[in-house]
């Protein structure tokens, strides 16, 4: 059970929310891949090729990456103990591909990612980056994805300190946090339990609250760290836009595919449950004092690189172009709740509204 905070609480640090949206790099906007129904994670006999999806995790790519990955493994692993093919190709260079092929190789396969972007033009790098089951539907699929949620923490946990840019942190928020509730009620145990908090330790704050101890990872540093990793190993990225399935079969020597194209996956597999998520994000300077996470109708991720603050959640809009205006509001909004700017209404396309949460898990108390 929660357990209550009852004794006086000193305030944390308040952010410095100096911005300009019109700056280099102070608002960045990618597409998530979201998958209505859920995520897939299956094989088919397609062509002569034996292929392997996985896609459609929404905004809990980085979340799930590790454990999708494992399961993707076992699925090869299978396979090739009656093929006994040693080539295996992947299909795209976001954190779903390079956990998968970091595996794959782990398996003594040799591994070729074929992807149109790097690493760091992908919407995985553009990530905020907090470990949480967010914005990814999964019906039908709960024990599937207990065990990877059990997977991911585990090996993201086992990775602080090594070069990974993970960390943990604790999360401080005025509502329940789906993402987190999510875990919670699938893998109970797994986190530490979620404290209830008399009032949030903030300036301006003074209502009842909520405290995770989560993990935070860093896309920037742990999508570098593999990409490394994996070119030491021999594995390399190789330039390639596919047009249909057919182009993917037709030019590719490898008889083992694996299937991490997000987004590219609607085109390519005609996926027509595949559904665009925009998301905009607002960056502002590193702040190092801040050692925590918030979330209100918003959310607030100090990083090494960046206090990022977000997110938009413009479903259906398959576009990356930036809205510096949209990225201030998300500013301003935050701001607001730290005493540091002029309340102002939360605009609708705020991702950590309520009303957003039972989109991506219906079993979620109504109000939550």
């Amino acid at each position: 059970m929660p357990t209550s905070r009852r004794h006086a609480i000193p305030n944390l640090p308040t952010p410095d929310f100096t911005y300009d949206p019109h700056a280099a790099g102070a608002c960045v906007a990618g597409v998530r891949p979201f998958r209505n129904g859920s995520y897939r994670l299956d094989s088919e006999l397609a062509s002569g090729r034996f292929v392997v999806h996985n896609y459609g995790h929404g905004g809990a790519g980085i979340t799930l990456s590790w454990g999708c990955a494992a399961k993707v493994a076992e699925i090869v692993k299978k396979r090739i103990a009656v093929s006994h093919d040693t080539q295996v190709a992947v299909l795209g260079a976001g954190v779903m591909g390079l956990t998968a092929a970091t595996l794959l190789r782990d398996l003594g396969l040799e591994v070729t990612i074929y992807a149109d972007r790097n690493p760091v033009e992908t919407t995985s790098h553009k990530a905020g980056g907090q470990w949480a089951v967010s914005v990814v539907a999964f019906a039908g699929k709960e024990q599937e994805l207990k065990g990877i949620i059990k997977t991911s923490y585990t090996t993201f946990k086992n990775s602080i300190g090594a070069g990974f840019g993970v960390s943990e942190v604790p999360n401080y928020s005025r509502e329940v946090t789906p993402g987190l509730e999510v875990v919670r009620r699938l893998a109970p145990g797994l986190m530490p339990e979620r404290e209830s908090l008399m009032r949030m330790p903030f300036e301006n704050h003074t209502k009842p609250g909520f405290k995770y101890q989560t993990l935070l990872v860093e896309p920037p540093i742990f999508l570098l760290r593999l990409e490394n990793d994996l070119s030491a190993r021999g594995v390399t990225i190789e330039p390639r836009q596919f047009i249909s399935k057919s182009d993917v079969f037709s030019s590719l020597p490898q008889k083992v595919i694996v299937n991490c194209t997000g987004m590219g996956a609607k085109k390519l597999w005609n996926d027509q449950d595949m559904e665009p998520i925009k998301g905009q994000l607002a960056m502002l300077p590193k702040q190092p004092a801040l050692k925590y996470l918030y979330g209100q109708d918003g959310y607030m991720f100090p990083r090494s690189d960046a206090v990022i603050i977000g997110s938009t959640f413009e479903v259906g809009v398959d576009n990356e172009t930036i809205d510096p205006a949209k990225c201030k509001s998300l500013v301003r909004h935050i701001a607001a709740l730290f005493g540091q700017a002029v309340p102002v209404a939360m605009p609708e396309y705020h991702i950590h509204h309520p009303r957003n949460a039972r989109l991506f898990d219906p079993t979620l108390p109504t109000g939550v």
